[in-house]
C-alpha cells in the first residue's frame, strides 16, 4: 500500500482518531511516519486480520511522551487527515462486493482539496460510516457493506426448520408495520417459536465478532436478538425502509435475513436492495443506486439496522405455500 498527500510537500499530517464508543483523539505526524501507514492500514483491513503492518494494539506516545495512548485496533473506526492521505494500492483491484450491482451511475469524484474539506465537517459518525464504505473513487458515495454466509445451518437443521414451517402454515398472519400502512408490505409472519429463537440466536452470536469486523463496525456488548419467520407469497414486497428509524428502535444495530426455501426453488424475484447514500451537508442522504443481493437457500445476511434497503416483489407462479419465498430474520440489539 503506498500513502499519496494530496498538498505535495507537506511537512506535517493532522491526524485524527475516531474510537468506538464515540471516543477520539488527536495527533500530528510527519506524511512518512510509519504509524500513519499502521492506522490507514487498519482502517483499511477488511478481513478482521492483523497483518505486520496493522498491530492488534497501538501504543502512541502523546505530549512529548510525558503520556500514552494505547487502544486495541478494532477500535478504531476511521482516520481524518488534513492535508488529506490516500491509500494506492499495487495490486489489482478486486470487486467491492461480490454481489451484482445493477444500480444508477455513480458520481464523479469529488476533488481532492473538497473531499478533505468535507471530511473535516462531518461528525464523528457519518465520518465513521465514510471509512467503512465498500467502495473508493467515487467521491462521496457510500457503498455500506453487507456479509453473506452461505451454508448457515446443517443439513438437519434446515429440514427441521422446513417442517417446523410448513406444519405452522395456518397460524401465520398478514405482517404489521407500526403507521398501519397496506400500500407499503405484504407478506405473512409468524414469530419464532422457542426452540427456533435459541437455535438461530445462538449461532449468530457465535459469528457476531467476524461479522463486526467484516462490516468494518465499532465492536459492541450484543443484547437481544429478535427473530421470526416471514413466508414472502406470491406478489409481496417490502417497499424501502430502515429498521433503525423510531425511538423504540435505537438499539438496533443490526439486520439479519436466513433465507430458505424448498427446493427446487418456486419462485422468482424477492432480492434484497441495500441502497448506497451520498453526502450532503455533512450528513447522509439516499441515492438511487443499490447492491442487489440474491435470496440464496441456507445464507444469512446482515447489514447495519440504518441502512434503507428493499425487498423486491416475489413471484410465485403455483400461489402453494411451501413455494413462498422464507426467512428467518430480525435485529442485532446493543445491550
Amino acid at each position: 500500500m503506498k500513502l499519496v498527500c494530496q498538498q505535495p510537500g507537506a511537512r506535517e499530517i493532522k491526524v485524527k482518531l475516531l474510537l468506538t464508543g464515540g471516543q477520539g483523539a488527536a495527533l500530528v505526524l510527519a506524511p512518512e511516519h510509519p504509524l500513519l501507514a499502521q492506522l490507514l492500514a487498519t482502517v483499511a483491513a477488511t478481513d478482521g486480520g492483523m497483518a505486520e503492518t496493522r498491530p492488534a494494539v497501538f501504543q502512541i506516545p502523546m505530549e512529548g511522551g510525558r503520556a500514552s495512548l494505547a487502544f486495541a485496533a478494532h477500535q478504531l473506526v476511521a482516520v481524518i487527515t488534513d492535508p488529506a492521505v490516500t491509500m494506492q494500492d499495487d495490486a489489482p483491484a478486486k470487486p467491492a462486493v461480490a454481489a451484482a450491482v445493477p444500480q444508477a451511475a455513480a458520481p464523479q469524484a469529488a476533488a481532492p482539496q473538497a473531499a478533505a474539506a468535507q471530511a473535516s465537517a462531518l461528525s464523528p459518525a457519518v465520518a465513521a460510516v465514510a471509512a467503512a464504505s465498500a467502495v473508493q473513487g467515487h467521491g462521496d458515495l457510500i457503498r455500506h457493506r453487507v456479509v453473506q454466509l452461505d451454508g448457515f445451518l446443517s443439513a438437519s437443521e434446515v429440514a427441521w426448520l422446513t417442517e417446523l414451517t410448513f406444519a405452522a402454515e395456518s397460524r401465520f398472519v398478514p405482517a404489521r408495520l407500526s403507521d398501519a400502512r397496506a400500500d407499503y408490505r405484504q407478506a405473512l409472519m409468524l414469530g419464532a417459536p422457542h426452540e427456533l429463537w435459541q437455535l438461530m440466536t445462538g449461532k449468530i452470536r457465535a459469528v457476531m465478532l467476524d461479522v463486526m469486523g467484516q462490516l468494518r463496525m465499532g465492536r459492541f456488548t450484543v443484547g437481544n436478538i429478535d427473530c421470526q419467520i416471514t413466508a414472502s407469497v406470491d406478489g409481496s414486497y417490502f417497499k424501502q425502509h430502515t429498521d433503525a428509524g423510531a425511538n423504540e428502535t435505537v438499539k438496533r444495530q443490526l439486520t439479519y435475513v436466513y433465507y430458505f426455501n424448498r427446493e427446487p426453488k418456486g419462485f422468482t424475484g424477492g432480492e434484497l436492495r441495500i441502497y448506497d447514500d451520498t453526502i450532503r451537508n455533512g450528513k447522509l442522504a439516499a441515492t438511487e443506486s443499490f447492491q442487489l443481493i440474491e435470496p440464496r437457500h441456507n445464507s444469512i445476511v446482515f447489514f447495519q439496522a440504518a441502512v434503507m434497503h428493499e425487498v423486491m416483489p416475489v413471484n410465485m407462479p403455483s400461489k402453494q405455500f411451501r413455494d413462498a419465498r422464507f426467512t428467518v430474520n430480525g435485529w442485532v440489539d446493543r445491550a
